[in-house]
């Protein structure tokens, strides 16, 4: 049974025997789920789009229009590959990844070479507030965030059609850089989130992956 709606983990935890909790609300569901960063403890909409610089001082100002963020609808049949987590939400993982089961409603696949992570979670939404309003509290009073954390943008966007919150974000961990992406989004009762953590420096091969396996996310 999904556990109602948390923060969002700000901080990806270390592979095997360097993991370590942190953790949508992340998105408030996201639902937004590291590498050498293995297993994340996952938590996380306002009207307004926030860019980097957003609460903490320093930024540019909100845009007028929220953007959107591709999504498929859901295929008369599911595609190949598809892979139904709990009853909760179905998407098509990469082939070859380490799946690691986080609780009974997060599940994390890991690359082969430990460089990228993709989390898929549901949980009961937070009743009273937006998913925006959880993670921006979540930004504002989470003690674990980790080093150098950096706020790319946290906003409302679209997806599948549907109202969603988009959360990007830097932060080390051992020293070394991470880039997170976070989607979450409500459907109902629940709360989902589909979300990643890769090295900076594979971006270009990190984020074809994960779009391919976000547009497949679909809850049930």
């Amino acid at each position: 049974t999904p556990e109602a709606e948390p923060l969002a983990s700000l901080e990806p935890r270390a592979p095997r025997s360097r993991r370590r909790a942190a953790l949508l609300a992340g998105v408030g569901l996201l639902v937004a789920a590291g590498v050498v960063v293995a297993a994340v403890l996952l938590s996380r909409s306002g009207t307004a789009d926030d860019n980097k610089a957003g609460s903490s001082g320093s930024g540019t100002a909100p845009t007028s229009s929220a953007p959107t963020v591709k999504g498929t609808a859901r295929p008369p049949s599911a595609p190949p590959g598809t892979v139904d987590e709990s009853g909760l939400f179905s998407w098509v993982p990469p082939k070859g990844w380490k799946r690691t089961v986080l609780s009974g409603s997060s599940v994390q696949y890991t690359s082969p070479d430990g460089g990228q992570e993709i989390v898929g979670r549901a949980s009961l939404a937070t009743k009273g507030t937006t998913l925006l309003q959880n993670w921006r509290q979540e930004e504002a009073t989470h003690t674990s965030k980790g080093a150098g954390y950096q706020r790319i943008r946290l906003r409302e966007t679209t997806f599948e059609g549907r109202p969603a919150v988009e959360w990007e974000y830097l932060v080390d961990v051992q020293g070394a850089p991470w880039h997170t992406r976070l989607l979450g989004f409500r459907k109902g009762k629940m709360s989902y989130e589909i979300s990643t953590w890769y090295r900076p420096n594979s971006e270009s091969t990190a984020l074809p992956v994960y779009d391919r396996v976000r547009d497949t996310f679909t809850p049930l």
